[in-house]
């Protein structure tokens, strides 16, 4: 059954848990849901790109190993920031089989937030790269990354699925997605203090968003996420997630696309 109406999948954080966010699109596809619009922020940023690339599950999975590399590492104490986001956006720019959104074969949009205003921004326009690493940008792992003229940090931080900017003439129906896998884990230190942050900014937004500006589906995923060195053992894992995910809703989904 193809999907009657143009819409939109809003993938929300979720760190390398993200992955799973491909599982949720190989079942769409494989039923002849095609999003017409993907989006993102945090890790969901990064695969609503690779999404709207075209990438399969395969080729997203390599290029995340791609970018677990010492070369991306700050050796440069004077930055304040544990991965050095100049060379993590020039290595993703190469990595990248489209470089600027106006060449995506399918529309995506990028979530950040404005350090200065705190509020949202949303990217659709431009250079990719560095709005992915702006939607992912978290001090200490990261500092604010500078981008037209704003400072810009992790879209989780003021959004959580971001339906009131989706909604346009375009995109009829927005289906939210969301790994909630961000947990403090055996962190210690800064590291725990950094997810506690996040956590209590996801929390405060999912409640407010879906009151204010709810999606046409809330489809959640709960897995702790994985650290860089497990993700090679828990990646198939979590696409795995993913598709059961999506084929235990796939009447709604297929309900709420044709309505």
């Amino acid at each position: 059954m193809a999907s009657s109406q143009k819409f939109a999948l809003s993938m929300s954080g979720g760190g390398l848990s993200a992955i799973a966010y491909a599982g949720i699109n190989e079942v769409l596809l494989e039923h002849n849901l095609t999003p017409s619009c993907y989006a993102g922020l945090s890790g969901g940023a990064a695969l609503a790109i690779l999404l709207a690339s075209g990438l399969s599950t395969e080729e997203i999975i390599a290029f995340i190993d791609r970018i677990k590399t010492v070369r991306i590492l700050n050796t440069h104490w004077a930055h304040l920031e544990v991965v050095d986001h100049v060379k993590l956006t020039r290595f993703i720019r190469d990595l990248l089989p489209y470089k600027t959104f106006e060449s995506l074969p399918i529309p995506a949009v990028v979530f950040a937030s404005d350090v200065v205003k705190k509020q949202p921004v949303a990217i659709q326009t431009g250079d990719i790269a560095s709005a992915i690493v702006a939607s992912c940008s978290m001090f200490p792992m990261l500092q604010p990354v500078k981008r037209r003229g704003l400072e810009l940090v992790d879209g989780g931080f003021t959004l959580y699925y971001g339906a009131q900017y989706l909604r346009s003439e375009s995109v009829n129906k927005v289906i939210g997605v969301d790994v909630t896998g961000l947990t403090e884990g055996s962190f210690g230190g800064v590291f725990r203090a950094l997810f506690l942050q996040i956590n209590a900014a996801t929390t405060s937004n999912s409640r407010y968003e879906l009151n204010e500006f709810p999606v046409d589906l809330d489809i959640k995923i709960r897995f702790p996420t994985p650290s860089l060195f497990s993700f090679d053992r828990k990646a198939t894992y979590l696409v795995h997630l993913g598709r059961r995910a999506a084929l235990l809703r796939l009447k709604e989904i297929t309900r709420v696309v044709g309505e």
